[in-house]
């Protein structure tokens, strides 16, 4: 059982946060291509390209989860898992597993520490210039995405880990970040600043002390 766990989305509101910080206090579990800058130990990775990548440049004590699909493909590399089942279910297609992405299977993942918190950082959903809103844009892997992703899916699949009330969710973002309706109307769903989260993880690490 872990305390406090953090899932990083790669949208670009979280630019210029240390991420590094959060593995003092933490377990923290990357999205994607986030292992070409931090050195974390669990990394999601969906695409398998993405996974490719990442097994080729990471060590072999960091944990990749990508798609049961893919993780065949991955036995030479130990270190690759196979993502764990959806602790949910449902009848519209954004609940079938291979329409979960990165970010939602990060919070899958994180559920399996059994937390009594989620933080995720840099889960921004929509752009607000409609351009690309992810820090890694225009890099290998990514150059096919030319247009802002319609983010319902990963509303609807985040709304499903939310409902199922194991932990509290923190979602950090920019103070005039709007958070969609339905997470509103969870009780156990909760928005915080990047400032907030900085004064949080200065407390934590004092008293640690």
């Amino acid at each position: 059982m872990s305390k406090f766990v953090s899932i990083i989305g790669n949208g670009e509101s979280r630019r210029g946060f240390d991420l590094s910080t959060l593995k003092q206090f933490s377990d923290v579990i990357g999205c994607n291509a986030q292992f070409r800058d931090y050195n974390f130990e669990t990394f999601v990775c969906c695409d398998k390209h993405m996974c490719q990548e990442a097994a080729n440049t990471v060590g072999k004590k960091t944990t990749i989860y990508t798609r049961k699909d893919w993780a065949p493909q991955f036995a030479m590399w130990p270190n690759v898992k196979p993502l764990p089942d959806l602790p949910v279910e449902g009848d519209e297609r954004p609940d079938e597993p291979f329409h979960w992405g990165t970010g939602p299977y990060a919070g899958v993942v994180a559920l399996s520490y059994k937390p009594k918190v989620v933080f995720m950082i840099g889960f921004d959903l929509h752009s607000t210039n409609n351009e690309v809103n992810n820090i890694y844009k225009n890099t290998t892997g990514y150059q096919y995405i030319k247009r802002p992703v319609d983010p319902r899916y990963w509303i609807h699949q985040f709304q499903k880990l939310f409902e199922l009330d194991n932990c509290r969710w923190i979602i950090v973002n920019h103070k005039d970040w709007q958070m969609p309706d339905g997470w509103k109307k969870q009780k156990n769903v909760f928005q915080e600043t990047y400032e907030g989260l900085t004064k949080f993880v200065d407390k934590q690490l004092t008293e640690s002390k």
